[in-house]
């Protein structure tokens, strides 16, 4: 009898993952819903995800109400932002606070018996952990990352964790890093057998492996749209609502500002033309940090 291998994306973001600054302007993570995640998921053929939210367990506890409807494992997990770079925490009961050391971190992941991985461990726009990975109790290490699709950086991450293995044995994750739906399962990681529990045992094993592909230039596209859309639906129902729950607590005439450069990027080519050179803009970054690497 044939063994069973199963698909894993152990890196997804939902609504829970508050809000990023990006080129000086502040934006959510992400706005999408649990249930959506689910979905797609499911229309991916994943048998196990993570919501890794930044440094809360909420979307993971969210979503995992959702498992036996969708059939699907729901690992609970945090991206955590360390002094170091960001670690993500899986398998987690309680919340793991930011600001501590990759040490701290990665230990208090231990005491909840959960499992640290080095997400995107050479990224140029994320803070990542970069070679100090091989001095860190880690479990495993993300070489595929689908939202970074450059594929430089996935390159750096791939030959430096092979080149180290043999001092630093270590898990090979693939993961989406998906910020909407869409890209769930863009990356995954594969493995034996068929749930949440196999999924640990082969991470510890150092029994996984990753494929996927890069994340479309047009759903990057689509999630920077996404953002601004529901921000600016947020926006104006906190101007004329009287709901206190619906409020957005920052002075009317910012909310003005606000809204009119939300209806400017949603109703022209703007989240187009900034796709794009956005692309170009992280190209650049990743062919950096190939030269900052070698030359290390």
């Amino acid at each position: 009898m044939e063994n069973k291998y199963s698909k894993a994306d152990l890196h997804i973001h939902s609504k829970y993952s508050g809000v990023m600054k990006y080129m000086g302007f502040k934006f959510p993570d992400s706005v999408e819903e649990p249930r959506n995640i689910m979905k797609y998921a499911k229309k991916k053929g994943l048998d196990v995800i993570a919501v890794t939210d930044h440094n809360t367990i909420k979307g993971g506890l969210e979503t995992k109400k959702l498992e036996k409807e969708f059939g699907i494992d729901v690992v609970v997990g945090s991206e955590i932002m360390t002094k170091d770079g960001e670690v993500l925490g899986l398998y987690l009961n309680e919340e793991i606070p930011k600001g501590l050391s990759a040490e701290e971190t990665i230990e208090m992941i231990h005491e909840q018996n959960g499992l640290a991985v080095a997400p995107h461990p050479y990224s140029p726009i994320c803070k990542a952990l970069g070679d100090k990975i091989f001095k860190l109790n880690l479990d495993g290490v993300e070489v595929f990352n689908a939202y970074h699709r450059d594929g430089i950086v996935n390159n750096i991450a791939l030959k430096r964790v092979m080149k180290n293995y043999y001092k630093k044995p270590v898990a090979f994750l693939g993961n989406s890093d998906g910020h909407i739906a869409k890209m769930v399962g863009n990356g995954y990681t594969t493995f034996e057998g068929i749930n949440k529990d196999d999924v640990y045992d082969a991470i510890v094993k150092r029994k996984t492996s990753f494929d996927g592909a890069p994340t479309p230039l047009w759903d990057i596209i689509l999630w920077s749209y996404k953002v601004v859309y529901v921000s600016e639906k947020a926006l104006i129902k906190s101007t004329i609502s009287k709901n206190d729950a619906n409020k957005i607590n920052i002075r009317f005439y910012k909310k003005l500002l606000a809204m009119f450069g939300g209806l400017v990027y949603v109703a022209t080519p703007l989240p187009i033309v900034s796709g794009i050179l956005g692309n170009y803009y992280l190209k650049r970054k990743a062919k950096n940090k190939l030269k900052e690497v070698n030359s290390a």
